[in-house]
């Protein structure tokens, strides 16, 4: 009979604990409001009703700087990349519309989005929850519209993130803003 290493039990503990799933460290994720991405200072944002462009700084102040912990974010898919019906990189938007039919919303308001898998989009502006941890930092992502090529201001990312079709949500800016009406209760 073979005796083991208490260094070989470590190893095979340490192996079969790693193949968890990934979801099992976003259960404790935190969820948070679009209001948490910009200064206390700053009118939540409003759906523009026409398409002139506001000129000046708009929302480059970031007030989300806690990369500690998952969060949990509601809000409306803009594919950025996408095949078919399989989007592979997205803007996370308050608003349905925002971005292609309308003005885009300050960069505090938009997060890029890299789900851990391709997401299966249904209808554009699909509403999903996305788990994942937040990184703040302004950058820009080209995406390609009917019309063109435009360029988008974020002020956050998130990578390798699970994504669920949302079925409700508290957040009363996501609530206000949907020029389709609000998500079920």
């Amino acid at each position: 009979m073979m005796k083991h290493s208490p260094f070989c039990l470590m190893v095979a503990v340490l192996a079969l604990v790693s193949t968890w799933p990934v979801s099992d460290a976003f259960a404790a994720a935190q969820p948070i409001f679009w209001s948490a991405l910009r200064p206390a200072d700053q009118a939540k944002a409003t759906m523009p009703l026409s398409g002139k462009t506001v000129s000046g700084p708009q929302g480059e102040t970031l007030a989300w700087h806690d990369e500690g912990q998952p969060v949990e974010l509601t809000g409306f898919v803009l594919p950025v990349d996408q095949d078919g019906d399989l989007v592979y990189e997205f803007m996370l938007v308050p608003w349905a519309g925002a971005c292609s039919h309308m003005p885009s919303p300050p960069p505090n308001q938009l997060v890029r989005v890299v789900p851990q898998e391709p997401l299966h989009l249904e209808r554009m502006y699909e509403t999903v929850t996305v788990t994942a941890t937040l990184r703040p930092g302004l950058d820009q992502a080209q995406f390609f519209m009917i019309d063109g090529v435009r360029v988008l201001a974020y002020g956050y990312s998130m990578s390798h993130a699970e994504v669920a079709k949302a079925t409700e949500t508290d957040d009363p800016d996501l609530l206000t803003l949907s020029p389709f009406g609000i998500l079920p209760r």
